[in-house]
């Protein structure tokens, strides 16, 4: 028998690593072939009638309800609450009193301004008055021991002064200062005298710089007299308009800080200046009563749903295609069926929010044309807006169209099936349809290409 060569080892070693190369280099080409296969896109197209009817562009947005109405209010005096008389979920009317601090400090300044404009008043009525000229020096009554004189007038003497007195009873001249014996107000000269029943007397002199005096001290105390009283008007705490109590910042026996309104963007009426949203101002001495609301806040925060409106934010490129008076649709989130009526009021230019590479926001804001009794400030909402309509417009499919401004490419399929592009000029551009304003006419058929990735060929 004859026995064939053994093979090398190197020779079968080397064989069994090319079946493996082999059948690797299969796997992978059938992997990619699989691949390929799987992404081949596929192209649907269908042909679509150039129609006429109603065209609408809309855009969202959400937000939440506000009412200009509400107001948060606060004690322009200090001091410690003497009456709390109305709490969270009262009914109350425009000048009802809602609280009242210790005003006895406020009512004895106030008596004591009053004091002061009393006494200022006095001394004004009397440098206003005037005084007689002081007599020259050293003249005064009897000088010198000499005999007195009577300051009456002579038995007969004249009603009416009389230019020309009798010469028994000589009258000092301009000329003639000269103080005769038996003369009555000696020392008065004709230019600072007048007669008063036959006889003459001093006449008023008002010093410039003294009346100018009084007048500023009576203007100050007055001002003094009216900071006084609106500080213990002050004490008292109205409600400046009809609505609901929603908060109250604290009780009877604590301490409350006046505070003035300053006006400012972002700032909530009857809050302080510098205060965080949804703090009540003004209180000290322990928490209050009652929750707060992040706009606007106060001592006392009163609700009205009178002139409700929705603050709410859309992005940069649905606000540029919003202005005032469009209509509008609100629906309450937690009431999906409850459907609002509104307007567009106003579309800030100052964006919100952007940072940190997110998309910018801008505050629009709308007043509701619906009934309002039932809404509640800070409820959230969804607005959906219409930007844009046509009535009675020629229409194609939105994605029939190619290209993008006002003028746009659409392929136009004929009777006999051959397509070609063909320019139009487009309008309103709604959610799914867009009008074609020339370019088109009723019936005329144009394809409409989707495109979508297929599936497994197998």
């Amino acid at each position: 028998m004859k026995v064939l060569p053994r093979l090398p080892r190197a020779v079968l070693l080397n064989s069994a690593l090319g079946v493996v190369l082999l059948a690797a280099l299969g796997g992978a080409y059938a992997a990619v072939n699989s691949d390929s296969t799987t992404a081949t896109p596929r192209t649907d197209s269908r042909t679509v009638a150039v129609s006429t009817g109603k065209v609408q562009a809309t855009v969202t947005g959400s937000g939440s309800l506000a009412s200009p109405s509400d107001a948060g209010v606060n004690f322009t005096t200090g001091g410690q609450l003497s009456e709390v008389a109305v709490k969270a979920g009262d009914k109350v009317s425009k000048g009802q009193v809602m609280a009242k601090v210790d005003d006895t400090a406020a009512r004895q300044a106030l008596a004591q301004a009053k004091t002061s404009l009393t006494a200022a008043k006095a001394n004004l009525t009397k440098v206003t008055e005037g005084q007689p000229a002081s007599p020259p020096a050293g003249s005064g009554p009897n000088p010198g021991n000499s005999p007195s004189h009577d300051p009456s007038p002579s038995p007969t003497p004249s009603k009416k002064p009389s230019p020309n007195p009798s010469p028994t009873k000589p009258t000092p001249t301009p000329s003639d200062t000269s103080t005769p014996a038996g003369v009555p107000f000696a020392g008065i000269s004709v230019r600072n005298a007048a007669y008063v029943d036959g006889a003459p007397a001093a006449s008023p002199s008002v010093d410039p710089a003294l009346l100018l005096q009084a007048q500023t001290q009576v203007a100050q105390a007055q001002s003094a007299v009216d900071n006084a009283q609106r500080t213990l008007d002050g004490t008292v705490l109205t409600a400046p308009v009809d609505g609901t109590i929603a908060s109250v910042g604290a009780a009877v026996g604590q301490t409350v800080v006046g505070t003035t309104y300053t006006s400012g963007a972002g700032a909530a009426p009857g809050s302080a200046p510098g205060q965080a949203p949804g703090q009540a101002p003004g209180t000290t001495g322990g928490p209050g009563t009652g929750g707060g609301s992040p706009s606007p806040s106060g001592f006392i925060v009163i609700t009205n749903p009178t002139g409700m409106q929705v603050k709410a934010n859309f992005s940069e490129a649905d606000a540029l295609r919003l202005k005032p008076g469009q209509s509008a649709t609100v629906t309450l989130n937690v009431q999906a069926g409850t459907a609002l009526n509104a307007k567009v009021l106003s579309v800030s230019t100052l964006a919100v929010g952007g940072g940190a590479g997110g998309a910018a926001q801008y505050p629009v804001t709308f007043d509701i044309t619906s009934a309002t009794k039932d809404l509640h400030t800070g409820q959230s909402v969804s607005v959906q807006v219409v930007s844009g309509e046509a009535a009675d417009a020629l229409y194609v499919p939105t994605a029939a169209l190619s290209g993008t401004g006002p003028t746009r490419t659409v392929t136009v399929v004929g009777p006999d099936g051959a397509a070609h592009p063909t320019s139009v000029t487009v309008g309103v551009e709604g959610d799914t349809n867009t009008q074609i304003t020339s370019g088109l006419t009723q019936g005329q058929k144009v394809r409409v290409t989707t495109v979508a990735p297929s599936g497994h060929s197998g």
